[in-house]
């Protein structure tokens, strides 16, 4: 062979160039037909290798992409971390942070839509354009697209306080926008024709929920240390989400909660026949044990009754929203009904229940 062409073979229908990089022989493979010239061209590319080696500015997976040996030889770590290992890393770190429901929220999210959408992609070859293109693509939520988006970037984030990464991907990619849903509050008429179709405690818990604006989890979660029926007062402290008891969705959702008059004899009717041997209010009148979780109440006792009464379905998380805009259409106080619902601020209850607010109290 020429001496020009050391360190380069030719085969049938590909061209091999050898070097030695990090005290390890190397051979890659180009698939392109031997000729004089692109002989010629290896042998070149071959020298700028060698050139880059020398001067310590080699990057094996520029030059061969492909190769299994840059992979293993780059000190780019991020050539060798895909989406799915850092986020199973991310997820194995950070896990005991989270709340249950949190924590199942973000394995919903990461097998649904990371790991099928972005888990096989190497981290260096992440680009915020690929998550852009999903999100266009996609057929999710503005809310559920920003949950997706804010897993990303809480594990790339690590990677980038780590120095693997010299930024963080997601920080260039803007929140999708969310579009929240108008409240659809049933109205007096709406409200007792659904109730027509509920007994016992089942009508007792949903009755108490219309005129508490009580979170379904909340109601489930109550109990009589909870209860002061002297102050005619209840104590929202606990939440009851997937069948574990929890400190309620926000700080400021703890809170005392005073109770409407027609609240306060459904309670009285529920505490007297609710079993002593347990200290939630609102059993399950089959069992007559704690409700596990929202989804039974959900299916067996809110959608029948729903479908009997005739009433436009909506989801039963509107008897809260039934309970914020019958109390404001009924003049309280803006800065009460917030303290009621357990609002950080009236800021979020102008926001979502502005339009029935009396005009003569704005």
């Amino acid at each position: 062979m020429d001496s020009k062409l050391k360190g380069i073979k030719a085969n049938n229908s590909s061209i091999s160039i050898s070097f030695t990089y990090n005290d390890v022989r190397c051979r890659e493979t180009v698939k392109v037909k031997p000729t004089k010239s692109s002989l010629k061209e290896m042998t070149r590319k071959r020298d700028v290798i060698l050139y880059e080696i020398a001067m310590g500015q080699f990057d094996y997976l520029k030059h061969f992409p492909n190769s299994k040996t840059a992979l293993s030889l780059s000190g780019n770590q991020a050539c060798n971390i895909t989406i799915s290992q850092m986020i199973n890393d991310w997820f194995k770190r950070t896990q005991d942070q989270w709340e249950y429901s949190t924590k199942r929220g973000y394995i919903s999210k990461i097998n649904h839509h990371i790991e099928p959408n972005f888990g096989h992609i190497l981290i260096n070859e992440f680009k915020p354009s690929i998550f852009k293109d999903w999100g266009a693509t996609s057929t999710l939520s503005g809310k559920t697209k920003n949950e997706v988006r804010s897993i990303l970037r809480s594990a790339f984030q690590e990677l980038f306080i780590d120095e693997l990464i010299d930024s963080n991907p997601i920080d260039r990619v803007k929140r999708f926008k969310h579009i929240r849903k108008e409240p659809e509050p049933f109205n007096a008429n709406e409200r007792e024709k659904i109730l027509e179709q509920m007994r016992g405690q089942v009508r007792n818990l949903y009755e108490f929920a219309f005129w508490t604006g009580l979170r379904t989890s909340e109601l489930l979660a109550l109990r009589k240390c909870d209860i002061n029926l002297k102050r005619k007062v209840i104590f929202v402290r606990k939440a009851l989400v997937h069948g574990r008891e929890k400190e309620t969705k926000t700080r400021s959702s703890a809170r005392t909660h005073q109770l409407h008059k027609t609240a306060f004899k459904v309670l009285e009717t529920q505490l007297s026949i609710t079993s002593n041997e347990h200290e939630r209010i609102f059993l399950n009148p089959k069992t007559n044990q704690p409700w596990r979780d929202d989804r039974a109440i959900y299916h067996n006792c809110w959608q029948p009754a729903l479908k009997k009464s005739g009433v436009n379905f909506r989801k039963q998380y509107n008897t809260r929203h039934t309970y914020a805009s019958t109390m404001l259409t009924e003049n309280k106080p803006i800065a009460w009904v917030a303290r009621q619902l357990g609002h950080s601020d009236i800021a979020m209850t102008l926001s979502t229940y502005a339009r029935w607010i009396p005009e003569n109290t704005l």
